[in-house]
């Protein structure tokens, strides 16, 4: 299969950031009078829409809807200053040009809001590799309570003529074995993420991959690449 379209997810995928999510939860845990959680459980319970994340570990919908923006503050306070510290998974910027020496657009789609988005992209000097960058405008109750990346993707596929059986999509979640399966496009899962390893692999998804190196000689784009020390 020759691919044309790479899709990226950012968060646990792109950018090595999972402890920064995972500190920004329990300062939102904190704020609603609840203990924190260890790395494990962030991973064992981490979900979309993220209201069920919310749920699994005892922040009820009512009382996280009427508070929704007292907590996202303490989320993104702590994790805005946590990401400081967060870098591009290793062999990141290898395969990104890996994949662009072999002929592919890059896209990212992401449920992190646009402007921050933008924002990691450019520290990380990324942003003019990506052809499509597709976040979330804003964060609002809406994101909480629904998914919004296959609305998102679908108006790109369509806006730009893309085939979804010439795409695969990439990602820590079980979102993307998701939108891949309802889409019909190949599904890569990384293991370094938000979600465990074990969640990962009971889901549709046809690869999980412990390194970025490992991308190409799976997909048929060349052999594996050797991660710089």
């Amino acid at each position: 299969m020759t691919y044309k379209l790479a899709i990226f997810d950012w968060n646990g995928t792109l950018i090595d950031d999972s402890f920064a999510n995972h500190a920004g939860s329990n300062a939102t845990f904190a704020v609603a009078g609840r203990a924190p959680i260890t790395i494990e459980q962030y991973r064992e319970t981490m979900d979309f829409p993220l209201i069920h994340f919310y749920n699994r570990n005892g922040i009820d919908t009512d009382t996280y809807l009427s508070q929704t923006a007292k907590f996202n503050d303490a989320f993104m306070e702590t994790y805005k200053k946590e990401q400081e510290k967060a870098f591009l998974r290793r062999g990141a910027m290898e395969m990104l040009d890996h994949l662009l020496d072999h002929g592919l657009t890059l896209m990212i789609l992401s449920n992190h809001v646009q402007e921050h988005l933008e924002e990691q992209l450019a520290r990380l000097h990324v942003h003019s590799k990506f052809k499509h960058i597709c976040g979330n405008p804003v964060f609002r109750s809406e994101e909480i309570t629904k998914m919004t990346k296959l609305d998102r993707l679908q108006k790109v596929m369509t806006d730009n003529a893309y085939d979804a059986k010439d795409a695969f999509i990439i990602g820590d979640s079980l979102e993307e074995p998701e939108i891949a399966d309802q889409m019909g496009m190949t599904c890569v899962s990384v293991t370094w993420g938000c979600f465990s390893e074990e969640r990962l692999r009971k889901s549709p998804t046809h690869h999980v991959i412990h390194e970025l190196s490992d991308l190409p000689s799976i997909l048929g784009l060349g052999s594996q690449f050797k991660l710089e020390s």
